[in-house]
């Protein structure tokens, strides 16, 4: 007897029962609001490979999402919108796979093909093919192509480029002049097609013009003032799928050299430079790369993988100095590669401070989990100095910890502390004494958690942002004041021009909104205000995700010599936006407007920009790096 019991949907996120009208493949969770994928399961849905999500799956998250999504979109012929929101549910391993009467689940469609890869290696070719007939319900022809494909390897679609045999037609008799008018027909298409092969040989990433496409993460190495800087960068070369870093010739824009594929997954989590090298950490492995050539200089084989955070990987004294996930400082000889000293910390500070010639960390001083600022020697790792500051108010004792501000000053050779806690707190320490020059509190609390510490310091005072309120602190005496606040906003001090302040504003009440605001440093007043249109910023915090499309722009900025410099990026059409702006009363300098041609569809990634050299800014743009002069508005494409 048959079980007609209808299918069980479930939420992969929390388990809920799932709701669904049976025309989408995406399905919201009503509980806890996921969206969630149903895979080639649904009455309307095109029929494909279960190995295709996988493939979309893993193009995702090897970060490229934009690959992901066309490739969604051709399978299942969806809008933008959905095949965005399909993959980031595979991303995020939202996948509910119900079973039904008469259909395959995913999960038996790739049981199938790991079936017809045993066959073959048994030498059964024929019983390969009918398994994959059985399975995907496709004609002797195609499967026969299909076995082929998977046969030299192609198992993530291995229907691609199958095209039916033509129908075979009685051939007709035909007079000279025919014959000759058939021979130049057959010559016109032999050479558009000839054409049409050279063109697409020579696209980047052809074989005849090998473009890699450069990822995350990236670095500008300093160069002299004229000469453009060289840029270190993750690429991939989506023919091998494969990784490695590479050097990239700041005059020519040629790939001046690729080092050897990284192993494993191939992704590096930092780059760092020595005026002779450049090392990357690839999983466990620390390597270093002859800037000349891009040979191996050394390997080191590191206790455990980077740590997350700003800055794991330092380079100074001679050393290369990592924070790794086991909570160990180690630092490596840099021209060697030999470990030099160790240490273990007890508390969970995940950044490197250089600070004077020490190395500041931040760790527990006493069993009472109590943290202090211990000074290293960075070339040997004998420890200097370790202060345990405490800030008082009515009794209550505020201490170190690691979410709390951390501003060092060179020019003194002092460090502010600026605490998070129930009484807010900021202080100056003199590191050649150790003692606290002054000490400054509020009645507010501080909370620097959910965005980090985030500041601008000028010579005369340090200002910074706390929910919804911006503060001025005197760097000669520690007074304290409250220089603008607003209850629908969350401010952000960006930087000075004249006696303006400039300073992003996030509104937080209501619709998500972003605006750059002019700021009288003395009285606090808004001078003026530039709304940027629902655009979201690109750089931290609260940097936008997703893509750039028709409804999602973003936006960065810059202040140089000739003004504040906003650039915005927009798609259908795809343009930058260059803007320049006089800090002193908001008013527009000037507008340039430039297509982004080399970028083809509705919809790109967002760009990154890597850094700025005088008033040129360097991008990734898709598979490319860019320059753009902010005062002519030249934009050049650089690899």
């Amino acid at each position: 007897m048959s079980n007609n019991a209808p299918t069980s949907l479930n939420c992969p996120t929390c388990g809920a029962p799932l709701d669904t009208d049976g025309t989408r493949a995406l399905v919201r969770c009503n509980f806890c609001g996921s969206m969630s994928l149903l895979p080639g399961i649904l009455p309307g849905q095109v029929a494909a490979p279960a190995s295709a999500l996988d493939e979309i799956r893993k193009m995702a998250n090897a970060g490229n999402i934009i690959e992901a999504i066309r490739k969604y979109r051709g399978i299942y012929g969806v809008d933008l919108k959905e095949a965005k929101e399909a993959v980031e549910a595979l991303q995020a391993g939202r996948l509910v796979t119900p079973s039904a009467p008469s259909l395959h689940a995913p999960q038996e469609l790739t049981k199938a093909l790991e079936d017809v890869l045993r066959l073959l290696k048994a030498g059964d070719q024929v019983g390969a093919i009918k398994v994959y007939r059985e399975h995907f319900d496709v004609s002797l022809t195609r499967a026969k192509y299909a076995v082929g494909q998977i046969a030299a390897g192609q198992t993530a679609w291995p229907e691609a480029g199958f095209r039916a045999p033509a129908v075979q037609t009685q051939e007709l008799r035909t007079s000279p002049a025919g014959k000759w008018l058939a021979t130049g027909i057959t010559l016109a298409v032999i050479l558009f097609v000839g054409g049409l092969i050279l063109f697409l040989m020579f696209l980047p990433g052809g074989p005849l013009n090998k473009h890699y496409h450069p990822n995350e993460p990236i670095s500008l190495l300093p160069s002299g003032e004229t000469a453009g800087p060289d840029i270190a960068a993750l690429f991939y070369d989506s023919n091998k799928s494969t990784r490695f870093i590479g050097l990239v010739d700041g005059r020519t824009g040629k790939l001046r050299w690729q080092a050897a594929k990284l192993s494993g997954d191939g992704f590096a989590n930092a780059i760092a430079t020595s005026p002779d090298l450049i090392y990357a950490a690839n999983a466990t492995d620390l390597l270093a790369y002859r800037k000349s050539d891009g040979g191996l200089a050394w390997q080191a084989r590191m206790p455990d993988r980077l740590n997350y955070g700003s800055s794991p990987v330092l380079i100074t004294a001679g050393r290369v100095i990592t924070n790794n996930a086991d909570q160990t400082i180690q630092a490596y000889d840099a021209d060697s590669g030999s470990l030099v000293w160790s240490k273990r910390l007890s508390g969970y500070d995940r950044s490197l401070r250089i600070m004077g010639n020490s190395l500041v960390m931040i760790d527990y001083t006493d069993n009472d989990y109590h943290y202090g600022l211990v000074f290293l020697d960075p070339a040997t790792g004998s420890q200097q100095n370790m202060v345990t500051p405490t800030c008082t108010r009515n009794d209550y004792v505020s201490n170190i910890d690691i979410d709390m501000g951390f501003v060092f000053s060179g020019a003194e050779n002092a460090l502010y502390l600026v605490y998070d806690s129930s009484y807010g707190c900021v202080q100056r320490l003199d590191l050649a004494s150790g003692q606290i020059s002054w000490s400054a509190t509020s009645q507010d609390s501080f909370s620097f958690a959910s965005d980090g510490f985030q500041y601008f310091m000028t010579d005369s005072s340090l200002y910074f942002s706390s929910s919804n309120d911006l503060l001025a602190v005197d760097r000669s005496d520690g007074t304290m004041k409250v220089l603008l606040t607003n209850p629908d906003y969350k401010l952000l001090p960006l930087s000075m021009a004249g006696d303006k302040l400039i300073v992003r504003a996030r509104r937080t009440r209501g619709t998500e909104r972003f605006e750059l605001w002019g700021v009288d440093s003395a009285s606090g007043d808004r001078t003026w205000q530039l709304d940027l249109q629902d655009s979201s910023p690109i750089d931290p915090p609260d940097e936008m995700v997703g893509l750039i499309d028709d409804t999602d722009s973003g936006w960065t900025w810059r202040l140089i010599p000739s003004g504040l410099v906003v650039m915005k990026f927009q798609a259908a059409p795809n343009q930058l936006v260059l803007e320049t702006f006089n800090p002193a009363d908001g008013t527009s300098l000037g507008k340039q407007t430039i297509d982004l041609k080399r970028i083809s569809g509705d919809f790109y990634s967002i760009p990154t920009v890597i850094g700025w050299h005088g008033n040129v800014s360097y991008l990734r743009l898709e598979s490319n790096i860019c320059t753009l002069d902010a005062t002519t508005g030249k934009f050049k494409l650089v690899y």
